[in-house]
């Protein structure tokens, strides 16, 4: 399955998440994490969204020690005054690659969210920030091997939602299916061609990923209940029904030999001749018969 590939190799690039208010992401995205941090990569969350302990709810505890979380949360604005939070100005590739100088390479950089990024920057300045994070600046490589983002699909407009999707490598849609999740994965390899994956997810305790086989998909579609099976009534004709059915002829409907032998005369059949009288030729618009037209 592309989503486990996706989840378990560690494909370089930028990977969005998009999901909308009915049903989050964010599980997913913390899937993605823990599979990045055992792997021993260097894990490095911009956290926007959630405070860090909010954020950390969930996560494997021998694995939260390894992730880096930097805070976006409690002070934006920098109203407090306190200890420097990460604010709307902060996101440029310069100050990112400044936050991430000691991680060494293979860093994955996590957005959550990207939506909140969104909301307070223009969207060329990030557009142009997530193109440098994941191809480098002039004349030097990115420490980002990999960028995670979290968007919330429903709180931008077609436009912007284009733009941020033509700059990612992979798209992965969420929507809710009872109790799995509907994933549809678009991916960009290097050689630009583009493979699309419908997949139904579950994701586990430990926040690992449950896949439906297609054997599996087969079976659950055909313990699905008919809605047409216990009715009083066929809504469907077999073979012999519709064969009797275009055989029957409906009432009033004559065959042309039954038509020509109702309209020629036998013997001993009978004719009626009619002299209509002057009174019976009656013209309403002269009725004195005076006129002559």
């Amino acid at each position: 399955m592309m989503l486990e590939k996706l989840r378990n190799g560690g494909t370089p690039g930028v990977l969005l998440i998009s999901d909308a208010a009915p049903h989050s992401g964010r599980e997913l995205l913390h899937s993605f994490i823990v599979a990045a941090l055992e792997r021993g990569e260097q894990v490095h969350v911009l956290g926007y969204e959630r405070s860090q302990e909010d954020f950390l709810l969930g996560f494997p505890a021998p694995l939260v020690p390894r992730l880096n979380f930097h805070d976006g949360y409690s002070d934006p604005l920098q109203w407090l005054g306190g200890p420097h939070s990460l604010g709307p100005s902060d996101f440029t590739a310069e100050r990112i690659e400044a936050l991430l100088r000691d991680s060494g390479s293979a860093v994955t950089l996590v957005l959550d969210s990207l939506s909140w990024i969104l909301a307070h920057s223009p969207l060329p300045s990030v557009c142009h920030t997530l193109r440098e994070l994941s191809r480098g600046q002039k004349g030097t490589a990115s420490t980002v091997t990999r960028l995670l983002a979290l968007l919330h699909k429903d709180l931008h407009d077609p436009g912007a939602l284009r733009s941020v999707n033509l700059l990612a490598d992979t798209v992965i849609n969420m929507e809710r299916r009872g109790d799995w999740d509907r994933v549809t994965v678009t991916h960009r390899k290097k050689s630009r061609k583009v493979e699309t994956s419908e997949e139904m997810v579950r994701i586990r305790g430990d926040l690992s990923l449950e896949v439906f086989r297609e054997k599996e998909m087969e079976q659950r579609k055909g313990q699905e209940v008919d809605p047409t099976a216990n009715l009083t009534f066929n809504l469907r004709l077999s073979e012999a029904e519709r064969e009797v059915k275009d055989s029957a002829i409906l009432p009033f409907t004559f065959s042309d030999s039954k038509k020509s032998s109702l309209l020629q005369s036998g013997p001993g059949s009978a004719r009626v001749y009619y002299d209509p009288d002057p009174a019976d030729d009656v013209d309403e618009e002269d009725p004195d018969d005076d006129l002559d037209v």
